[in-house]
């Protein structure tokens, strides 16, 4: 059988020009997609000064740090010491003279000179006890390269070196604790918005009560319509009133609240779309309608569930103005407010922040990663369905 000639021109257009413009597109949105994430990982390991000297080089300063001269320094109240090390060597950190006597204080003068942020720490028995009596001897004023350190040493500081940005971001900015706060707030609001979305859902669109349900719906939809930016000032005198504000609770109620007109929305299309002959065989069976709801609705809805869990789940995960707002304790905030910590009005510690956006990011590419499939089979099965 001939193929016509608008047949013939469409296979000619087909060919030579809609599938070479579709890759183009792809790649296209691959590398926007990609190429700041690769720009943001090698960028975590470099110095301050690096980034201010060149946005797009490639990092050297602290790979490269053989050669690099430290100085001996004075004792100091504003030098942070490793969690336990003076505890351990029977010290605290106003004895300046005592520590003194037992530690060595090395500071860069390559990378963040004189700021006191680049310390490196050796203890004089140590020293002694190999060998290296003239380093042991050393006084505030002198100074070394890093290559002719003890070898013990040598490892311990090229290491923290090379990672200065990530230590340095997660012990001074507290990132242990935010990123548990970003985790609870992530995981238990995105679980009480799928939960209670799915339950409205189910009621508003199986229920026979029609004109309740489109009450419902339409209040749901008018809370679609507003942000938190929009709200946050009322909603840091309510939370206040009913002393909530600056809780872990608090936060998870708004950010709860503030997700399930998306999530109902979603779940109640969804779920009308499933045969009304599943609910009434539960039902003859005996089924009371939350056996039914967690029997047949949650299982059959598992696409939507996906969908709902990656837009609000991320959306949480990197929301900033409530935390800002409404945490004021350091027990409270999240990690997106402890990355904004480290740009003050005297500087910005680009690497510190580089490196702290580094550790937000890494857990959704690894989710991401490690359920690709279910997350592509969910998030196309909802849309389909819905």
């Amino acid at each position: 059988m001939q193929k016509t000639e608008k047949e013939i021109k469409t296979s000619i257009f087909s060919k030579y020009f809609a599938r070479p413009i579709s890759y183009f597109v792809f790649i296209l949105w691959a590398l926007i997609t990609i190429l700041p994430l690769f720009w943001m990982a090698y960028s975590s390991f470099k110095t301050n000064e690096e980034l201010n000297l060149s946005k797009f080089s490639m990092p050297r300063a602290l790979f490269d740090n053989k050669n690099d001269v430290l100085v001996s320094v004075k004792p100091q109240l504003n030098i942070m010491y490793p969690n336990g090390f003076l505890e351990k060597l029977g010290l605290k950190n106003n004895q300046i003279q005592k520590i003194q006597d037992k530690v060595i204080i090395l500071e860069s003068t390559t990378i963040a000179p004189g700021r006191r942020l680049k310390i490196h720490f050796m203890v004089r028995d140590d020293l002694r006890a190999m060998g290296a009596t003239d380093i042991a001897s050393m006084q505030p004023g002198d100074k070394i390269k890093m290559g002719d350190l003890p070898p013990k040493y040598y490892r311990s500081f090229n290491w923290n070196t090379i990672w200065w940005n990530y230590i340095s971001s997660w012990n001074r900015g507290g990132l242990g604790l935010k990123f548990l706060n970003s985790l609870l707030y992530t995981i238990v609001s995105t679980g009480l918005i799928v939960f209670l979305g799915l339950m409205i859902g189910y009621g508003v669109s199986k229920f026979k009560y029609k004109k309740i349900s489109a009450v419902i719906l339409a209040v749901i939809g008018i809370g679609y319509l507003l942000d938190i930016s929009q709200v946050i000032i009322p909603l840091f005198l309510m939370l206040t009133k009913a002393d909530l504000a600056d809780t872990h609770l608090g936060i998870i109620l708004v950010y709860t609240a503030f997700g399930l007109p998306l999530s109902v929305m979603l779940a109640s299309g969804f779920i009308r779309g499933l045969p009304d002959s599943l609910i009434e065989s539960a039902y003859i069976d005996g089924a009371t309608p939350f056996r039914a709801f967690t029997s047949i609705i949650v299982p059959m809805t598992t696409p939507v569930i996906v969908t709902i869990c990656v837009m609000t789940g991320l959306g949480i995960w990197n929301e900033f103005l409530l935390v800002l707002v409404m945490a004021s304790s350091e027990a409270t905030k999240s990690l997106p407010v402890g990355i904004f910590s480290f740009a003050s009005k005297q500087g910005t510690q680009l690497g510190w922040q580089i490196a702290s956006l580094v550790i937000a990011t890494l857990p959704v590419i690894i989710i991401y990663l490690i359920f690709q499939k279910q997350l592509t089979r969910g998030v196309a099965g909802g849309a389909i369905k819905g």
